[in-house]
């Protein structure tokens, strides 16, 4: 029973070893897909995804947003152009929070889930098609967790007072989060396992 439990452990190891080397000499993803839709400059007119929310969520408005990848443990959307942004005036990410030892500091666990939903915004780029292009946008211009992004684009249908979906037209991420030194909106209230 032991030496089955061994081989077992020893299978998984090995497993995890030649996936780990798979990752490592996988070839890059072409993310070409993405220039048509990167804009040199971000547009000086970006609202808070609070004030969007704060109006009337019309599908087919034009929008222009800004704010931070956030909201999730996983707020970029793996093979997909999609992604959480969240807004830096309403949310904290984990990592501003004194004392905050969080391993997932963008997942913005310390919000209360009622504030998310309308400090929130689900971003995604669709092909010619109308689809959503199938590659992600995680490394793209240096894009990650946290990255600062302003978005132009339309509200998609199916968004509504807590839901805000965003058909992006472009898109520009900042090279660094103009909200790093802000104080927190939230508060560590409890243990991150």
């Amino acid at each position: 029973m032991v030496l089955a439990s061994l081989l077992i452990s020893l299978s998984a190891c090995q497993k995890e070893d030649t996936n780990k080397q798979t990752e490592a000499v996988a070839p890059a993803v072409d993310t070409s897909v993405f220039d048509s839709h990167y804009l040199d400059t971000a547009p000086s007119d970006a609202q808070q995804i609070s004030a969007i929310f704060a109006g009337k969520i019309q599908p087919g408005t034009d929008v222009v947003i800004s704010g931070e990848i956030m909201g999730k443990r996983a707020p970029l959307i793996e093979g997909r152009a999609m992604f959480l942004l969240g807004d830096p005036t309403k949310m904290t990410p984990c990592n501003r929070i004194p004392g905050d030892g969080c391993k997932t500091p963008w997942d913005a666990c310390c919000d209360p889930a009622a504030m998310k939903r309308t400090a929130m915004a689900t971003i995604q780029l669709l092909d010619e098609d109308g689809s959503v292009i199938k590659t992600g946008l995680k490394g793209y211009r240096g894009i990650a967790e946290q990255s600062f992004i302003t978005v132009k684009g339309t509200i998609a249908e199916g968004s509504n007072e807590e839901n805000l979906l965003i058909n992006a037209t472009g898109f520009h991420a900042a090279k660094e989060s103009p909200y790093k030194d802000a104080e927190p909106v939230s508060a560590h209230d409890h243990d991150h396992d």
